[in-house]
């Protein structure tokens, strides 16, 4: 059996499950909302932001309710291991000027394929932009997206879904990330010129209708400080409240970034002043060792006893093997770090890209050396048996470290208060008037946009 794509259906659902394992080694937090709006069938275009290199096509592959192809830039097509998923989920080459021996003529077969998917029935995913980015605003929207759906709308009726892709740290092991779908809207059907083109005025406005609905649906700044600041200020604001999940506080630095965007015209000398004030304090937290919730006397005996409790059961019942696991793995993450931030020269949207890649290469490496040396050492099944027993061990050892990290911000939020009471009280104390003075900006905000 095959699928729309003309992929075996064994080989996407193979893919599949292994992206879905390197998502939840890789990110602590993976959420998604709005999926209810991809229809349940028919012909549907999914448009997205491009911030995360191939971590981006990964996400929404694992989490769309239903098979997605994408256009995938055609060097991929010849990289050794992605090549493999590239093919495995039915992807379709396009080609772009800045790919080395890239014959850009042969996009009109891109474009035909792509028609030809949507006709089947298909879900088409496109990155607009048509590069990966770490730039706080979209890239220029390329008029690919348009063309396509105004081409496959002459055959009937296309579903077009937004979705903005947000994520804590792109770059950082153990972030989270977020794929929230905006509200779709219908590509109706226009004439087509004789070479089988939509008009320039329809790509024209369509293209400017999908930059609108994604803009909607992701996190838009001037500059990476004040998308980092909103980041801070959130947490401020959220701490000791009922907002934990990523979407509810994405909604919230949302909110922030639009009330900072009104602000600098009404307010602009408070709002500087506000920022520098959080940018301080968000230097100064961390080198207390201390997160916004810690600022909260009673959080920090609860988060204390909960994590003395979990971390005396993982040291009776999984310190032991998680150690082994720490040994066996740590030269691998150790040359994967600083490799990743070589290669990646400065553009935090691939390094997550490369991490995952890095552990694909380096880690079985390791299992099958260790595995090869305890053969040789101790004979054939033991060899097997630690080959075999290397992942779980490896993912054990993630599982101690991350308690270890909470159990000791816990430690370091008593010893604070306990040792260095003042040091706690001042920070507090500027934790307060920071909400404060961002309550009162809110007002004047929404004071301002009433009387508009």
């Amino acid at each position: 059996m095959g699928g729309p794509y003309g992929t075996p259906d064994v080989i996407r659902a193979a893919a599949t499950a292994v992206s879905r394992i390197v998502l939840r080694v890789f990110y602590r937090r993976v959420e998604a909302s709005g999926l209810e709006r991809i229809p349940a069938a028919g012909p549907t275009i999914l448009v997205l932001n491009h911030p995360n290199g191939l971590m981006d096509p990964l996400l929404l592959l694992c989490l769309s309710p239903r098979p997605v192809s994408f256009l995938a830039k055609s060097p991929l097509f010849t990289m050794p291991f992605v090549s493999l998923f590239v093919k495995a989920f039915g992807s379709i080459p396009v080609y772009r000027p800045q790919d080395a021996d890239a014959d850009v003529r042969r996009n009109r077969e891109t474009f035909a394929k792509a028609r030809e998917l949507l006709k089947l029935g298909g879900v088409l995913a496109l990155f607009p932009e048509g590069v990966s980015h770490d730039e706080p605003r979209l890239m220029p929207l390329k008029s690919g997206a348009a063309r396509i759906a105004l081409g496959a709308a002459s055959e009937g009726p296309v579903t077009v879904v937004p979705a903005g892709l947000t994520y804590e740290a792109r770059d950082i092991f153990r972030s989270g990330a977020l794929l929230r779908a905006a509200e779709p809207f219908t590509v109706e059907p226009i004439p087509l010129d004789e070479k089988g083109e939509p008009p320039r005025t329809a790509v024209k406005a369509l293209t400017e209708r999908l930059r609108a609905a994604l803009e909607g649906a992701t996190l838009q700044a001037d500059d990476i400080r004040t998308l980092r600041l909103a980041a801070f200020a959130e947490s401020l604001v959220t701490a000791g409240t009922d907002v934990e999940t990523l979407e509810s506080r994405v909604a919230v630095r949302r909110l922030l970034l639009d009330r900072a965007a009104l602000l600098r015209k009404l307010e602009p000398g408070r709002l500087a002043a506000l920022e520098a004030r959080l940018e301080d304090f968000s230097r100064v937290l961390p080198d207390s060792g201390l997160s916004p919730s810690d600022l909260d006397s009673s959080s920090v005996r609860a988060e204390l006893a909960a994590s003395a409790l979990t971390a005396i059961l993982v040291a009776l019942f999984l310190a032991p093997p998680a150690l082994l696991g720490v040994l066996a793995h740590a030269p691998a993450y150790n040359l994967i770090g600083p490799l990743a931030a070589r290669l990646s020269r400065g553009n935090t949207d691939i390094v997550a890209t490369i991490k995952v890649l890095g552990a694909f290469l380096f880690f079985p490496l390791t299992w099958i050396a260790l595995g090869t040396a305890a053969g040789l050492a101790w004979g054939l099944f033991l060899g097997l048996l630690v080959g075999f027993a290397l992942p779980p061990l490896g993912y054990l050892a993630l599982l101690l470290l991350q308690r270890w990290e909470r159990t000791r911000a816990a430690v370091r939020a008593l010893v604070l208060s306990v040792f260095r009471r003042r040091a706690l009280s001042r920070l507090r104390v500027e934790r307060t008037a920071l909400v404060a003075e961002m309550q009162s900006l809110d007002a004047l905000a929404r004071q301002a946009e009433r009387r508009a």
